[in-house]
């Protein structure tokens, strides 16, 4: 019995919140700002135009010259090298939409007449980082016919593509997350898109230099379990390996990932066993769990007072 009233409770206030952030006038100002202005219409119009004429070319270089149009090998190649081309798009443009959400407001000396509102901290974060993705996942919604190409020659099922998109959604939410996070703690917004890129290139960059970097080490240590394990951790929250391991699960590698840079990238995944469920559970829950913990940070950094509170917080407590 009190178990249900529990289970109620926790329904009905999880359902205030969600209509407090989906229902507030904020999220719909932000919504129609980024989707009914012309220059929106026109990054969708070009973004898909590019892609689908990128698509095109790929299919046009493969098939020249062959008796038959396109083998399977050929659409697999295709399909990935859309989801990599998507997975760049997502990194390098969300920083730069999601960086100035708090920062911008604060430097047009409109954020303390938003706290003023009716609304709460977390409602004004969570409905500026849900403005803040909203376009870019129209962006990856909008690619899904041109993978329906990939349909037409075999090679990739839709399990394939339903596990990619969600990698990119999340990968999407995260970064967003980041971008909000250094936007809310740093009063300007060029020192926060910066701070975003550089944990950006950290993610993708230093992660991946420091698992190659341990492999190296744990190749001439003869206790080599810990160094595996760390190398492991370093490829599991880094998307490209992510990415590359649900082209490996599903057996999409093929004679284009010859090359060097890319047969380390796959024999990386598949000594690690990324692929594994151990892995993908890993990699879920830091950035999930990660993206709750910061957007929370925020919510309480956006506090009038918070900062002093928690220094003479602190202070009290060294005092002791």
């Amino acid at each position: 019995m009190e178990v249900s009233v529990v289970t109620r409770a926790v329904v009905a206030k999880s359902s205030g919140i969600l209509l407090q952030t989906f229902g507030n006038p904020l999220i719909r100002k932000e919504l129609r700002q980024r989707m009914r202005s012309v220059r929106s219409i026109l990054a969708l119009s070009m973004y898909l135009l590019a892609m689908g004429a990128i698509a095109f070319i790929f299919m046009y270089l493969n098939v020249q010259g062959q008796t038959l149009l396109l083998q399977p090998t050929r659409t697999a190649e295709l399909f990935t090298f859309l989801s990599y081309l998507q997975l760049a798009m997502i990194s390098f443009v969300t920083p730069g939409i999601a960086a100035g959400v708090i920062s911008g407001e604060r430097e047009r000396q409109t954020l303390t007449v938003l706290l003023t509102t009716p609304l709460t901290p977390l409602t004004i974060i969570v409905s500026k980082w849900l403005a803040s993705i909203s376009f870019l996942s129209l962006l990856i919604v909008m690619t899904l016919p041109l993978y329906s190409i990939v349909f037409l020659f075999g090679g990739v099922v839709p399990s394939q593509v339903i596990a990619v998109f969600w990698l990119q959604l999340v990968t999407l939410g995260a970064i967003a997350t980041i971008s909000v996070f250094w936007s809310t703690f740093i009063q300007r917004t060029g020192w926060a898109t910066v701070l975003s890129y550089g944990t950006v290139a950290v993610i993708y960059i230093l992660l991946g230099i420091a698992g190659y970097l341990i492999d190296g080490v744990a190749a001439h240590n003869p206790d080599a379990s810990a160094w595996t394990d760390a190398a492991t951790l370093c490829y599991a929250l880094n998307p490209l390996f992510m990415l590359a391991s649900i082209v490996e699960r599903f057996g999409l590698i093929t004679p284009v990932y010859h090359n060097t840079l890319a047969a380390s990238l796959f024999s990386s995944v598949d000594a690690h066993h990324l692929a594994s469920s151990g892995s993908w559970f890993l990699f879920l829950t830091v950035y999930l769990a990660g993206s709750v913990v910061l957007l929370g940070a925020c919510a309480w950094r956006l506090r009038p007072g918070a900062f002093s509170v928690f220094m003479r917080r602190l202070l009290s407590w060294v005092a002791r």
